[in-house]
């Protein structure tokens, strides 16, 4: 089957087939984790527990951070399009 361009009717067309956007979040909650457990060592608890409960507390607020960047609904997937060579058009 030739598909021709609906612009100027030539038949030198592609599909393109675009790649799903890469939304990850920069900020996870083992970073937060880590970032909670460093920050806890400076506290005046004991050296043992203080890592601990630094850590964890950084992971519930990293996942509470995370839930609230990352968007609710699915992401949608790319509609594959054509591209004309010879006008340099696109269409579906």
């Amino acid at each position: 089957m030739n598909i021709n361009c609906p612009y100027c009717y030539s038949e030198q067309v592609s599909r393109v087939m675009p790649q799903p956007a890469n939304t990850n979040s920069s900020l996870s909650s083992m970073t937060c984790a880590g970032i909670g457990a460093t920050l806890s060592k400076s506290l005046p608890l004991p050296p043992a527990i203080s890592p601990l409960l630094g850590g964890l507390a950084g992971a519930v607020v990293g996942g509470l951070i995370d839930s609230l960047i990352q968007p609710s609904k699915a992401p949608q997937q790319p509609i594959p399009y054509f591209h004309c060579h010879n006008c340099q058009c696109d269409f579906q």
